[in-house]
């Protein structure tokens, strides 16, 4: 990942850290985004850097794609792939996304138009309004299924659709929200479905989870509470939790940072000790990433840490950013950093040039 030599990227210094990002000052679209932190915008091979578009006023995104290879700068927009949540998902083989639109899971590659993957079945739907299929699509451990988490009218469910034949079957449902459900890496039972505040769309009234965290499998066999010791308030408590590669589940406490629980011992490990909002680890656990905090952007400038979870070092990749020019929550307008699939870089969302911009670090700039 030359970036220094990319056309399609601008060169950002952080004023008080010194760590250098590279901003996509290409323009596909006026506001242009990292995926949500649990799915990699940059494909496994790290030849293709997805990411989320947007015109405003209009609430719409679509996608977009730009080549990482310097001597071959080729982009991309998708205008028709237009998705529910934050649901695309690269596929492994790089060259294609998966994402949802109104009722049907589609495949868009590189060239050429979107595929349907799988369908809810007509009979399931019963002409309920289907206001999202899954939150951010993600993959069995061998790859052959999709975990679908949707909101059908006064429900929340859980489902698995077969790529390979587009069969969904459904396995739970909730009366209470549920979303941001994630498959195991390593397990093809297993998977997260966290709860979640909601609003009702009839009355209006809002309702805040007691409990954040909750694991199940696809047999509905199995189903607890992982974080039964925090409380979950308004910006206080368990929250925006993920899969590190070897299969522990990783969290965030808003007020005391960023933890480990190991499966088999039932153990919680505190990593990251100070108050954070997303985060993310490589594929080691070693190195982590966070942002803090968006939600407070209106009072302060929010940050892109990076954290050492070996030798405690801890530095600024982006000290300060300015407000978005565009509302935060009809966007989405979080840092979200993720580590890329290959451990190479984070990205990031950024607003320092006074934009909605992608920004990639390099993680050997971080370390120097």
């Amino acid at each position: 990942m030359n970036l220094q030599q990319h056309p399609f990227f601008t060169p950002w210094t952080d004023p008080v850290s010194g760590v250098v990002s590279y901003v996509l000052t290409e323009r596909l679209a006026p506001m242009q985004q990292s995926f949500y932190f649990t799915n990699p915008s940059i494909s496994a091979d790290e030849k293709w850097l997805w990411f989320y578009t947007a015109y405003s006023p209009s609430p719409v995104k679509t996608l977009g794609v730009v080549s990482l290879d310097p001597a071959r700068p080729v982009k991309m927009h998708f205008p028709w792939a237009t998705f529910s949540s934050v649901s695309p998902l690269v596929a492994p083989e790089g060259d294609s996304i998966y994402f949802c639109m109104e009722d049907s899971v589609y495949r868009q590659g590189i060239t050429g138009g979107p595929g349907i993957i799988c369908t809810l079945p007509k009979e399931y739907k019963a002409g309920r309004r289907l206001e999202r299929l899954a939150t951010h699509l993600t993959l069995s451990a061998d790859g052959r299924s999709l975990l679908l988490d949707g909101e059908l009218g006064n429900i929340y469910f859980t489902a698995i659709a077969d790529i390979a034949t587009g069969d969904v079957r459904i396995i739970r449902e909730f009366s209470y929200r549920h979303n941001h459900g994630q498959f195991s890496p390593v397990d093809n039972e297993l998977y997260l479905i966290p709860a979640d505040t909601q609003t009702d769309p009839v009355t209006g009234i809002y309702s805040h989870h007691d409990f954040r965290i909750f694991l199940a499998d696809i047999y509905d066999k199995r189903f607890e509470c992982l974080t039964p010791h925090i409380r979950s308030t308004p910006y206080h408590g368990a929250c925006h939790e993920w899969w590190s590669a070897d299969g522990k589940v990783c969290y965030v406490d808003y007020d005391t940072g960023a933890y480990e629980y190991d499966l088999a011992t039932r153990t919680h490990t505190h990593i990251w000790r100070e108050p954070l909002c997303h985060a993310h680890c490589d594929s080691s656990r070693r190195y982590w990433c966070a942002d803090q905090s968006p939600y407070y952007w209106a009072e302060k400038p929010c940050q892109v840490l990076f954290y050492d979870s070996k030798s405690g070092h801890r530095i600024e990749i982006a000290s300060g950013l300015p407000e978005p020019s565009e509302p935060r929550g009809k966007y989405h307008i979080d840092p979200h950093p993720q580590f890329s699939p290959l451990d190479t870089a984070i990205v990031y969302t950024t607003t320092v040039l006074g934009k909605i911009d992608v920004a990639i670090t390099p993680l050997a700039g971080i370390l120097a």
